[in-house]
């Protein structure tokens, strides 16, 4: 004990025990210390209890747009973090596309969602979670046509356009405009799950989150083209008006921690 009394001493560069043949005895500076020290721990304590009531009261259900894949975005992780956590409130997830989500959470159709690319307005509070990496699906009959083909060759070739806001293809956009090059757009889609099955029947080329256009390319469902592939930004977005929303806070909370631990594993 004296020891660590003389290491805190001498961190603190200030006396707090005099040293006496009958004894220690505390000094001025170390009881204001002390009690200063005792609202502290009293502090923390009020802190973990008011964090257990919080999870033991926080009751509810939340609605989450899902722009990609479960395993993408990390759903398992965050259902099992938030059942630790706060076992009341419910999860619901929908699928959804960056462009529906915007409107869904100016409707309150849904709470919060994952979004690729910026948010359109300052009415939406964002979090960005990684670089996402996006390749061209394309029909698995195509891949040896596709193997050494280049920008013009691709743009020979039909594709799969969003019904609604999509960065993807923005980023398409961007990059036929500096090639000069205009491309043909076959058909609209505006679900993940329908680009998937116009790209797998012949219908054209899509763009496609990297893990989720590989899972397919392993089921032999499509081919990637090799030779290109993208950077887009993944984000977290509720409505800025609703930051302060309990339910709100705690799901946002839970979903940078699965991010933050996640790291690196993509």
């Amino acid at each position: 004990v004296s020891a660590h009394i003389k290491a805190l001493e001498d961190e603190l560069n200030i006396m707090l025990f005099v040293r006496k043949p009958q004894g220690m005895e505390i000094t001025e500076h170390g009881n204001i210390l002390r009690a200063r020290a005792e609202s502290i721990v009293r502090g923390v304590q009020d802190m973990v209890d008011r964090s257990a009531k919080l999870q033991a009261s926080l009751t509810g259900k939340v609605r989450i747009g899902l722009n990609a894949g479960f395993k993408f975005l990390r759903v398992a992780s965050l259902i099992s973090r938030m059942r630790q956590s706060y076992p009341k409130v419910d999860l619901v997830f929908a699928s959804s596309s960056t462009g529906r989500t915007f409107s869904s959470l100016r409707e309150r159709s849904l709470d919060a969602g994952f979004i690729f690319g910026d948010a359109p307005d300052r009415f939406i509070m964002t979090h960005g979670l990684c670089q996402a990496d996006l390749v061209v699906a394309a029909p698995i009959a195509w891949q040896s046509q596709i193997t050494r083909a280049g920008w013009k060759d691709m743009a020979l070739l039909p594709w799969i356009y969003p019904a609604t806001y999509c960065p993807f293809y923005s980023i398409v956009d961007r990059t036929f405009k500096r090639e000069h090059i205009s491309y043909q757009q076959a058909v609209t889609s505006d679900n993940d799950t329908t680009r998937l099955e116009l790209v797998s029947t012949g219908i054209g080329l899509a763009l496609f989150e990297r893990t989720e256009a590989e899972e397919a390319a392993q089921e032999g469902k499509i081919a990637i083209w090799q030779r290109r592939s993208f950077k887009c930004e993944l984000s977290w977005a509720y409505l800025k008006n609703r930051g302060e929303d309990p339910l709100i806070k705690a799901l946002t909370e839970d979903v940078l921690r699965v991010w933050e631990e996640n790291r690196g594993q993509d």
